[in-house]
């Protein structure tokens, strides 16, 4: 178990997006009873179906989230990292999750009880409209994603995907911008709706014709405005 004292945990929620608008002394009530607690690396956070009546704030780390069809198909939604929320929208309907969250390093999570959280948007209204903002951009985000699927042949889609990674995950080397997650080709596969196969067999055409490069799980973008070609006319 993780252990913060009031003043770090008041802090955190400070700093994510959802709260930033609440002055810390004011999130003391909240963070009192708010729990924290360490995820290793692949374990799994909240999974979907399941029923939730708790949020999360990341404290520290990284997950990845996705959802799975009963045949066990995976498609990965992206990335969250430290300030980020979620789980909110099980929280607050009582329903079921609606994706599977999993920590890809060792991740610190705030845990946030619906018991809590409701007394205190009544009482800061500011966060609930900060809530609703971040809803509507995850239900466009997810609107733009399955769009990417079904409107987008795979070069296209997986061209937006390396940008998009680089520009949260990159930093510049001597031959380009490095994505700084290590994924394999079958977990790129579930990002972009595709098969393990045919990101292999994309990724290697654009290795040779020096696009990206890869070299232990880490994609190297070489050339942004070819990407950026292929992304836009696909």
């Amino acid at each position: 178990m993780a252990s913060y004292t009031l003043e770090e945990k008041c802090k955190l929620l400070a700093n994510s997006r959802l709260f930033s608008k609440v002055h810390i002394t004011t999130l003391e009530s909240l963070a009192r009873y708010s729990k924290t607690k360490l995820f290793k690396n692949r374990e799994v956070i909240c999974r979907r179906g399941d029923l939730g009546s708790q949020m999360y704030v990341i404290a520290s780390g990284k997950v990845t989230i996705h959802t799975d069809s009963d045949e066990g198909k995976e498609l990965g939604f992206g990335f969250m990292n430290a300030d980020d929320v979620f789980g909110e929208i099980a929280m607050l309907d009582g329903g079921e999750r609606t994706a599977t969250v999993k920590a890809i390093e060792p991740t610190v999570i705030l845990v946030i009880e619906k018991r809590d959280f409701i007394p205190f948007i009544e009482r800061e209204p500011k966060v609930a409209v900060l809530l609703l903002t971040t809803l509507a951009s995850r239900l466009r985000s997810a609107d733009e994603h399955f769009e990417d699927i079904f409107f987008r042949n795979l070069p296209g889609r997986l061209a937006k995907k390396f940008l998009g990674l680089a520009e949260d995950y990159g930093h510049p080397t001597e031959d380009g911008v490095q994505i700084d997650l290590k994924l394999s080709q079958g977990e790129i596969g579930k990002l972009t709706g595709a098969t393990r196969e045919s990101i292999n067999k994309q990724m290697r055409a654009w290795e040779i014709a020096g696009l990206i490069g890869c070299n232990k799980g880490f994609v190297t973008i070489k050339d942004h405005d070819a990407l950026e070609d292929i992304s836009e006319l696909a």
